[in-house]
């Protein structure tokens, strides 16, 4: 068959590139190959190279054809860990507010710890700010939270605060007042200033970067963070996206280069709020999640990403991803929006090393990322990892580790491994190496659980996705006796991330913060807070209107409410939507295609969690927003408890929220006719010892590509492919969809039902 390709999905990790290349057919392939961070164009291209080979293709006649190109990864994160972003940044602020970065958040001290680590204040530390103090000048100026001026701009204050920052170096300067999200007036005049003042001492005027403009959502530390990362790491990684742009360029391409945003839509290089991909590289595998569980007809899915020095968890519910308001960027917390994904510092590149005072194995959270363990000796690491735990257990094959373009030395990994934790834990190697990579899954699980039972479900209730290159290699472990209604490892495992980056639609993302009271629904009788809100606003109207309401009782004043809060709602609608179409007409896109999703942010009146909520409606009236609140309603019983709920207080929407769509081809799903139990002859590699829960057993190797849809492979045995290893423990089996999804199944169970719906469709 020939393929056209048209699609290129990029997800670089840590440790591996992934692509996934989409033909016009809907057809893919995928590619792997190890990340370069000092250039990561190279392994991108290594790897576009490894999956159009598989079409028997160059990467220059794959390169003519393509339309579009995804990436997903890590070059704006790179910049913050290394600190060499863009450091020549200047800040005015409203004065007295110098500190805000420099004080942060209790949370920022101890967010990415692991949870023993986040009992003892003394490993809690604040992220080094990006900005130096003597960089950040205060001016006077005041705007409340209504929107009203209370102090005016103090303009000469501006004009110096200018001067000083740029004879200390400043070339860009971001200007962040207070509630500025609510009137904008102060900030768009101080940036008139500003560029007046540098032109006129530099001759040019330099970039200026508006807090309303990037993140106008209320809280000044997250926003302000949203800023000052969008121009130290955003901006300069959109330079080094155009070198990718231009690397393809030069392989024949004129696709231009797309970059997957936090929430799972893309967005071009060009794309104001850059922001908003700054941490894009689980988003890939929550959309392919989200996919899955939409073939199979499962409302609740429960994603996990195994990869060189991360495990990750996305759940779905009710068939949609959890968008929380705010995003952890390197500790730093920042009002931008992003899919919920819950990490840990486990991988299959994670250290092993024993305490030298407890003898108490240690695992993790640092990480051999791409160079693999003690087994690759190119990689000069000098410590032992999971991978080189695998190797010794017999679970990854030294000759066939990226398809055999790597080779790794088993003999080494025991000999290290014996040195470094057997015999300091006084048990055999093989003990050791079991014990480790029982230990890291162990951590898994536990996570896997917490994070599940923390929202107030039960995972009999989730279909699982294991993913990633270690996700196949650990499932059977970090899932034991958690009982999910099923355990899948699709083939593209590997590339899953990858593959829901090419499942990504075009869109544009716009929120911002609101303070709309909704009341109680007509059927709650009003208490507290609400009854306050209510006579408080009755007070404030006019004595015609307010004795006209008062004659209707608590019911008439609800419906005014009502009234007021849908009319102030579509307008915030109506502005966030123009804004986007804007934005597709200058990416010269067909507007007119668009779809566009509308949704609130919404708490119960003198809460302090909001939740996400999709509205069915374009344009709302009181009824549609009674809807809403009773899917608010809904959602915080699933999410938090039935019995935690305030339905008498009435709502406040903390967030309008628009986001325009536009449809792109999507991969094809795979659907095979069903062959026999018996897997082909061709399939069948070898045999190889494998060891498992202190037994050592004899397993049946066979190539993942060569399997066919309805084969079914008794344990112990194990599936191997280029990018990733399948290991099937003595007390299961796996089962081969005909989406070539393999379903993991303790023995004597039957296939679960999950299973034989996504069969029917």
């Amino acid at each position: 068959m020939e393929h056209k390709p048209i699609i290129l999905a990029i997800d670089t990790g840590g440790t591996m590139s992934d692509t996934v290349v989409v033909d016009e057919n809907g057809y893919f392939t995928i590619g792997k190959a190890q990340t370069t961070p000092e250039n990561e164009a190279i392994g991108i291209i290594n790897s576009f190279r490894d999956a159009v080979r598989k079409w028997n293709m160059s990467v220059e006649e794959a390169a003519k054809t393509l339309e579009v190109i995804i990436y997903t990864g890590t070059i704006m994160l790179n910049r913050i860990l290394t600190r060499t972003g863009f450091s020549n940044i200047g800040i005015i602020t409203t004065a007295g507010h110098e500190d805000a970065i420099y004080l942060g958040r209790g949370r920022q001290s101890w967010i990415t710890l692991p949870y023993a680590e986040r009992l003892h204040a003394i490993s809690h530390f604040h992220p080094e700010p990006l900005i130096p103090k003597n960089m950040v000048i205060g001016v006077r100026e005041r705007i409340l939270v209504t929107g009203k001026v209370m102090i005016p701009l103090y303009e000469h204050e501006v004009e110096e605060a200018t001067r000083k920052l740029i004879k200390r170096g400043a070339r860009a300067i971001i200007i962040a007042f207070l509630h500025s999200w609510k009137n904008p007036e102060h900030e768009l005049k101080a940036a008139e200033i500003v560029r007046k003042v540098s032109k006129s001492i530099l001759g040019y005027e330099i970039p200026v970067y508006m807090s309303h403009r990037i993140s106008p959502i209320l809280g000044e530390l997250g926003r302000l963070n949203a800023v000052v990362i969008q121009v130290y790491a955003a901006e300069p990684s959109r330079e080094q996206l155009r070198g990718l742009q231009e690397s393809f360029n030069k392989l024949g391409s004129k696709a231009p280069v797309y970059v997957l945003t936090n929430y799972g839509t893309m967005v071009p290089i060009t794309y104001e709020k850059l922001v908003h991909t700054v941490n894009s590289g689980p988003t890939g595998g929550a959309n392919a999640t989200k996919w899955f569980g939409d073939v199979y007809g499962i409302d609740y899915v429960v994603g996990t990403d195994v990869g060189g020095t991360s495990f990750d968890v996305a759940m779905i519910i009710a068939r949609s991803p959890v968008i929380q308001p705010i995003t952890i960027v390197e500790r730093f917390q920042t009002a931008v929006p992003s899919v919920l994904v819950e990490s840990i510092g486990a991988g299959t590149g994670s250290y092993i090393r024993v305490d030298p005072i407890t003898k108490a194995l240690r695992v993790g959270p640092q990480s051999a990322g791409y160079r693999i363990g003690v087994s690759w000796r190119e990689g000069n690491v000098d410590t032992v990892t999971i991978n080189d735990a695998m190797v010794i257990l017999g679970y990854i094959n030294p000759d066939y580790f990226l398809g055999g373009s790597i080779k790794l030395d088993r003999k080494r990994a025991i000999e290290i491994f014996e040195d470094q934790v057997a015999k300091k834990l006084n048990v055999d190697v093989y003990d050791a190496a079991w014990g480790s990579y029982a230990y890291v899954c162990d951590g898994m699980r536990l996570h896997l659980e917490a994070t599940i039972l923390g929202r107030g479900f039960s995972p009999s209730l989730f279909g699982l996705v294991s993913y990633g290159g270690g996700g196949p290699l650990m499932v059977a472990k970090y899932t034991e006796d958690l009982e999910f209604a099923g355990v899948a490892v699709p083939e593209t495992a590997p590339a899953f991330s990858a593959y829901g980056a090419a499942l990504a639609d075009f869109g544009a993302r716009h929120e911002i913060s609101t303070e709309i009271y909704v009341p109680p629904l007509p059927e709650v009788e009003p208490r507290g807070i609400a009854i306050d809100i209510l006579m408080n606003t009755l007070a404030l109207l006019d004595p015609k209107l307010r004795e006209e309401l008062s004659a209707k009782g608590i019911g008439g004043m609800r419906d005014f409410l009502y009234n007021a809060a849908a009319r102030e709602l579509n307008n915030i609608w109506s502005k966030l939507k123009e804004e986007i179409i804007e934005e597709f007409k200058e990416a010269a896109l067909d507007f007119s295609k668009a779809n566009f999703r509308y949704a609130v942010r919404m708490l119960y009146a003198g809460m302090l969690d909001d939740i996400e909520v999709d509205s069915p409606y374009q344009v709302i009236d009181s009824n549609g927003l009674m809807e809403i609140a009773r899917k608010f309603d809904d959602l915080f019983a699933k999410i938090y408890a039935l019995g935690a709920r305030s339905r008498e207080f009435g709502y406040t929407i903390t967030r309008a929220i628009v986001t325009g769509y536009l449809s792109t081809i999507k991969p094809k799903l795979i659907e095979e006719k069903e062959s026999s139990k018996e897997p082909p002859s061709e399939a069948y590699k070898a045999e190889r010892d494998m060891y498992w829960n202190g037994k050592w057993y004899k397993a049946i190797t066979f190539e993942m590509g060569r399997l066919k849809s309805g084969n079914i492979i008794e344990g112990p045995a194990i599936i191997e492919a280029p990018a990733t290893t399948f290991v099937i423990p003595p007390n299961y089996y796996t089962y081969l969809d005909r989406h070539r999804v393999f379903w993991l199944i303790k023995k004597g169970r039957e296939i679960p039902e999950i299973i034989k719906r996504g069969e029917k469709k």
